[in-house]
């Protein structure tokens, strides 16, 4: 079967899992274990638009009885799960047209299903940001805080709550249609990519993140 799972799905349905293990944990009336069962697939089932009963039987998780078959039944999803496709420096360059001596990443990501491509260039002390959005190409060039505080912050994209050296205020560079426009924006993400990748569950915020910054409507 062809992959049907988008990486944030799979993020989502990690999350209802998690809330399984904790009532198989804890939770000794078996009547609660069975209603937190009972809700966590009606949550998985409704996170997608349509899913063909073959795909239905895949996410089934009406066998996942104890705490140790959570893990297999997770690990039996990822042959399902897909995300952006491998891009070629081209295609990153192109996105970030107006940025000098781009610094790129390693961009071997098809096996890692991102929802999006994320590094941060040093040199420039910027946070550059890859999302297709209906079939193209985008990005946000973030630039990073030169400055940081001892509070925490939450991520926009993920919600995850850091410090300030794991979830920092930035702000994007935003398109301008003419030479008097100027649109200042700035919000708080994950400085690890890679890790905001494995927690993100929705994509509404980066998607409109990504149409503010690059002026679509």
């Amino acid at each position: 079967m062809k992959e049907f799972i988008k990486k944030q799905e799979y993020n989502y349905i990690k999350r209802c899992m998690s809330d399984l293990n904790g009532a198989l944990r804890n939770c000794v009336d078996k009547n609660v274990v069975d209603a937190v069962a009972i809700s966590c697939q009606d949550k998985i089932l409704s996170h997608f638009d349509y899913l063909s009963d073959d795909q239905k039987r895949i996410l089934d998780i009406s066998k996942v009885t104890e705490p140790v078959l959570i893990d297999p039944y997770l690990k039996n999803l990822e042959k399902y799960v897909y995300g952006m496709k491998s891009l070629s420096s081209t295609e990153v360059i192109k996105v970030f047209k107006k940025e000098k001596k781009l610094k790129l990443p390693n961009l071997n990501i098809e096996e890692s299903n991102l929802v999006y491509l994320g590094w941060i260039d040093e040199a420039t002390r910027k946070l550059l940001i890859v999302y297709k959005l209906d079939g193209k190409l985008l990005g946000m060039a973030c630039r990073l805080p030169k400055t940081s505080n001892k509070g925490t912050n939450i991520c926009a994209l993920c919600n995850r709550i850091g410090s300030e050296s794991e979830v920092a205020f930035v702000s994007p560079i935003c398109k301008q249609t003419s030479e008097d426009d100027y649109k200042s924006l700035g919000f708080y993400v994950c400085l690890d990519s890679s890790e905001c990748n494995e927690r993100i569950e929705s994509v509404e915020k980066l998607e409109e993140l990504i149409k503010t910054v690059n002026r679509i409507k």
